[in-house]
């Protein structure tokens, strides 16, 4: 059931105590993942299940992977890697959306998600964004008037959150933006427009992909390797990936690229 191709399967990131474990509890009606608000990481492996979506009620089941926070300041750049290799091998058979979590209380594009994302790009192709829904959380109603301004931060056609992400990315499209909430999602009818929401941001990059799952040659070239070969090929791509980009080299690449020659 977990390779079934009539599965949505969304692997979902974002930095520590924006809602990625909270927003995966929402769409299967379970409390699954532990989540939290506290400063330091609660989600502290991959996390991996196949569920019914039940919010809203779509009749398709969901194969949903919950990673580590990505940002969490207190990581080792080994760990960082560490995750990426298990992402990558958990997400072989391919993926229907990469579901990136923010919190709608901060509306800055920090440099150390620019590079984290610049990896994911760099690894996976430029067709990764075609994936990309990017999901706002704790947006909800009874604070809905109090974050109008950060929400026309975040869509400010200049210098807006997602203005600038495209800049930076250089991207032909914007992906789907949708804002939620994960408060009294069994209740509120206002929670479960969010998640249909999001479930329609879901499927529209699906149908933009003409239905088929993302793979990429790293996925393919990764399935045709066996054990320490595979383990191998995954290091040194990580580690092109990461020397690669300029502005991780100022924030630790050089330590990235030692952990990978030693794992």
């Amino acid at each position: 059931m977990i390779n079934d191709s009539n599965n949505v399967v969304l692997a979902v990131l974002g930095a520590v105590g924006n809602g990625k474990s909270s927003t995966l509890n929402s769409i299967i009606q379970e409390p699954l993942f532990q989540s939290g608000r506290s400063v330091t990481a609660v989600t502290k492996q991959i996390g991996s299940c196949v569920r019914p979506w039940r919010l809203p009620d779509v009749q398709r089941m969901v194969h949903i992977v919950d990673t580590p926070g990505m940002c969490e300041s207190t990581y080792k750049d080994v760990e960082n890697v560490h995750l990426m290799v298990e992402f990558f091998k958990r997400l072989s058979h391919g993926v229907s959306a990469f579901i990136l979590v923010f919190n709608i209380h901060n509306t800055r594009l920090d440099e150390y998600s620019k590079n984290m994302l610049r990896l994911f790009e760099r690894l996976l192709g430029p067709q990764f964004w075609k994936h990309v829904v990017i999901v706002f959380t704790h947006v909800d109603e009874d604070q809905r008037d109090y974050l109008e301004d950060n929400m026309e931060a975040l869509s400010d056609p200049v210098d807006g959150f997602v203005s600038v992400l495209n800049q930076w990315f250089q991207l032909p499209y914007q992906p789907p933006v949708v804002f939620l909430s994960n408060s009294n999602t069994r209740s509120s009818m206002y929670a479960r427009d969010c998640f249909l929401e999001l479930y329609e941001a879901v499927v529209s990059v699906e149908e933009g992909a003409r239905r088929a799952k993302f793979t990429c040659t790293f996925f393919q070239e990764m399935n045709n390797k066996m054990g320490v070969a595979q383990d191998n090929f995954i290091m040194q791509s990580i580690r092109s990936a990461a020397v690669s980009v300029p502005q991780m080299i100022q924030s630790g690449t050089k330590n990235v690229v030692g952990a990978c020659s030693i794992m």
